[in-house]
């Protein structure tokens, strides 16, 4: 038997059964779902990510402070629930702003007051009822740091629940030479 030629070789070699490749629609469908699930993936622990951020800084930065004796009525009763939202010390304040802040005589207690004047590095504090208020008329201003936070939100009781307001007291100061909100 004749060898094959080179040639013959090479048709041969060109008509052999070629391994069937997959259509190109399936990969690009395999790369959407793919894509796809990864896209979701990311978006839920993104999710997850974001609602454990407001937890931990709820938690971290709001406080619950019970209103006790008679120096912010009418404003607040004694026995008012608030919520108080920590600020950053860098945070303005303005006359009428209802803050939370240490006690100067009792650093562990706090105090419930409203903004009379604010300077970069003091406040100067007052209650609504200054017959019975123990507020910076007595102890004078006090440091910024010792502000604790801002009343925002009155949660009990349920029938005067809502949004606590920035009401000016009357002859309130200037707020360090800022304008009005």
């Amino acid at each position: 038997m004749p060898r094959p030629t080179r040639s013959a070789r090479s048709v041969a070699r060109a008509v052999r059964p070629v391994r069937p490749v997959r259509p190109v629609r399936l990969r690009v469908r395999r790369l959407v779902v793919l894509f796809a699930a990864g896209v979701v993936g990311s978006l839920v622990v993104g999710a997850l990510g974001l609602v454990a951020a407001a937890v931990v800084g709820v938690r971290l930065g709001t406080r619950r402070v019970v209103v006790e004796g008679r120096s912010m009525v009418p404003a607040f009763d004694p026995g008012d629930r608030l919520l108080v939202v920590r600020l950053p010390r860098w945070w303005p304040l303005w006359p009428g702003d209802v803050v939370a802040l240490s006690d100067p005589r009792e650093p562990g207690r706090l105090l419930v007051k409203r903004v009379r004047a604010a300077g970069e590095v003091w406040v100067t504090v007052i209650g609504d009822n200054a017959a019975e208020s123990t507020d910076s008329t007595r102890f004078g201003p006090v440091d910024r740091v010792d502000v604790w936070g801002r009343a925002c939100y009155r949660y009990a009781p349920r029938g005067r629940a809502g949004r606590v307001r920035r009401t000016p007291p009357s002859g309130s100061a200037t707020n360090g030479g800022h304008p009005g909100p």
